[in-house]
Parts: structure tokens; sequence; C-alpha cells
């Protein structure tokens, strides 16, 4: 390997840093390991400071920091120094949202500088938005070389990569059983293989596949904001079943429910009684205004008895949960991703927060202290269509 330039690198968390020293002191043996002088070097140190915030702690011994200052002040004198070459092994994961803003800002400058950045992540985000190529391991193994999308979908595969194609599979009866208000076709696409799935059950239902499609029908992981997902997911009935319900629940990485929803909540027809060896194919489609990032989806199969069902509308919530047979629980049953819409760059999204909430807002443009005070309403409902 020949290397032109000067390298940085952020990899393990104070790599090359002595506890002993001062945050001064390992920043200028840092500096000087990049090549800079003690003059240079000077001049640079309002700028790492600055940017590493961690104020008179910048002159006490790093043993004293936290991890966060850690990393703060490591990516700081990598930053500063402005290589010709940054190599960042999931240092951005560390610090507080304005730090890593912080960070984000200056890899923008360094690649706009012409620095070249290797990034090794799991954040997709940052795969989509700064590389131009991309190298997929897994196990130490080459999976994928190239095209930034296409690696990104191959992650999103890894988790579900054994594939069957259940388009016919299966036996039992094969009369439709739709769970909606009617009969969806089914896709003839590969499904994921739930094998080796845990699944929790009761032993009167099994999820046999489940799968993801954009509206076309085309198979699909990595979603852009406000596009529409369809989940599909088929289950068995092991044994006869009343009053039966499919449910599906979207999940980030920290494990916060961001929609889960069954099919008796849409006041839909559901199954009254499912015989044993029936399939049940159940699809479920959400519009994706939700934050960018990785998100696990769950699929359910539940019940209740008919006479509670029927009651629903005059029991309370905790009644009606006490009473739902919980039949077949399939946790991380598949991954997507959700990017930035091509209308939104990375730094100014269409919403804050975790969801896109149907909403309208109004401004009243009022006169002058000389005019009428008849309002000019200016309104736009954020969630057209």
């Amino acid at each position: 390997m020949h290397v032109h330039g000067r390298v940085g690198a952020l990899l393990e968390l104070g790599a090359g840093f002595n506890p002993e020293f001062t945050g001064r002191e390992n920043a200028r043996l840092n500096a000087a390991i990049l090549g800079l002088t003690d003059r240079e070097f000077e001049h640079r140190v309002p700028e790492i400071t600055a940017f590493a915030g961690i104020g008179d702690f910048f002159d006490k011994p790093v043993k004293t920091y936290s991890s966060g200052m850690y990393v703060r002040l490591a990516f700081a004198v990598q930053a500063c120094v402005e290589p010709e070459i940054l190599i960042v092994d999931e240092a951005l994961a560390v610090g507080d949202i304005f730090f890593r803003i912080k960070c984000y800002e200056r890899l923008e400058k360094l690649r706009r500088n012409g620095c070249t950045v290797i990034l090794v992540t799991h954040s997709m985000e940052d795969v989509i938005h700064y590389c131009d190529h991309a190298l997929l391991l897994n196990h130490g193994e080459v999976l994928y070389h190239g095209d930034v999308m296409e690696a990104v979908s191959h992650y999103y595969a890894l988790g579900n990569i054994e594939t069957s194609s259940f388009s016919n599979a299966g036996g039992g009866n094969e009369e439709a059983s739709s769970i909606g208000d009617q009969y969806a076709e089914w896709p003839s696409v590969s499904f994921a293989d739930l094998s080796s799935r845990d699944q929790v059950s009761d032993g009167s239902v099994i999820c046999r596949a489940v799968a993801l499609t954009d509206t076309s029908g085309k198979p699909k992981r990595i979603f852009k904001q406000g596009e529409t997902v369809h989940i599909y997911a088929e289950f068995e009935a092991l044994r006869d079943l009343q009053t039966v319900v499919a449910g599906v629940v979207l999940r980030n990485e920290k494990g916060i429910i961001l929609h889960g929803k069954h099919s008796g909540q849409d006041d839909l027809p559901v199954p009254r009684f499912v015989k044993a060896g029936t399939r049940l194919r159940c699809r479920y489609d959400i519009e994706l205004s939700i934050h960018t990032g990785e998100y696990l989806v769950d699929v359910t199969i539940g019940g209740y008895a008919q006479q509670v069902y029927e009651a629903r509308y005059r029991m309370t919530m905790a009644e009606l949960e006490s009473a739902a047979c919980r039949h077949c629980v399939v946790s991380a049953a598949a991954t997507l991703g959700v990017i930035p819409a091509a209308s939104h760059g990375f730094a100014v999204q269409p919403f804050y927060g975790l969801t896109n909430l149907v909403s309208r807002s109004q401004i009243m443009q009022l006169a002058g202290s000389q005019g009428s005070l008849n309002g000019n309403p200016l309104e736009r409902d954020y969630r057209e269509g």
C-alpha cells in the first residue's frame, strides 16, 4: 500500500494518548506525529481548544477525562491539523448532539478541501451522506464493494441473508384469509427465512415469512422520508383460533416505539374463526414520515374471545389489554432504513423530532398601528395529500 499525504486516525477511543500527560501535551505529541512543528501547533491551539470544548481540562491529565472528553480532544486534534487522509472508526457515535454536529460540519469542510475520509461505521445515514464508494464487510469477508446505495441495501439484508420464496409456498388451506378491508395481492418476492428468529408463541401460531416492498411490490429496505413501505407477513395457525388481529410495531435503535397498531384498531373486518392449518397473510402499509435512521420491524398475531371483541368499545384500554391473547410475536423480524428525501439536504429536515405528525400552521399578519387589525392568515398544511 502506498500512502501519499498526512494521515490522521480516530480509531480506538483515546488510542495514542498517554493518560499521565495533559490534554495539551497529548495534542502536541499527536500533532508532532502528524508532522506539525511546535510553531504550527501553537498556531492551531485556539482552534483545537474551541473545537474540543473541554475548558480547563485541556491542561489536566487525560486520565481524569470522561470517554466523551477523550473523543472530543482526539477528534479536535485530528480535524484541526487538516490531514490529507482521515480514518474515522465509529468515533462520531460518542458525544452529545451538539458535538456531533460540529464533527459533521468539520468532516464536510475537510472533504471540500480535498481530504480523503475513510469512514468505518454502522450508521447507514453517514455512509449515504459522506461516502462516494462503500465496502461492506461481514466477519472479515468482503460482501460488496461499489455503489453506496447498493452497499447499504446489502447491509440491511444481512439480518435476513437466508431467503426463501414464500409466494406460493406452504401447505394448508389455500382459501384467501385476509386481514383488512379487502384481499391484497400477495407479492411474488423472496421472503426472509425466519427459521433462526426467536418467536414468542403460545403454541397456536407460527410466523412463516416476512418481506418489505415498496408500493410497486419491489423488495426494498431503504426508503426516503414520506415513502410508503408494505410489510408482508405470513402466519400459520397450529390450532383453531377466535377473532384474530394482526399487528406491527416499528422501533428505533433505542427500542422506542414510533408506531404500533393492530388491525382491530383500524375497525376493519377481522377473521372471527380460523381453523388449524390455515395460513394468514397480512399486509401493513406505513407512510414513513419519521426521522432518518434504522428501524426494527416486529410483527404479531393476537386475538380475543368473540364476546370480548364485540364489547371492546365498552371496555377500558387496561381491560382490553388484559383480555388479549398474544399468539405469536416476532421481534426484529425485519429491518429498514429511512434516508432524507431528495428535496431536503442532510442538515435541513422537513420536521423536528421522531415523527411528522399531521399538522397545520398559521401566521396571522396584522397591520401596523396606522392600519386595520384585520388579519391576513397564511396557512400551510405540512402533510398535504
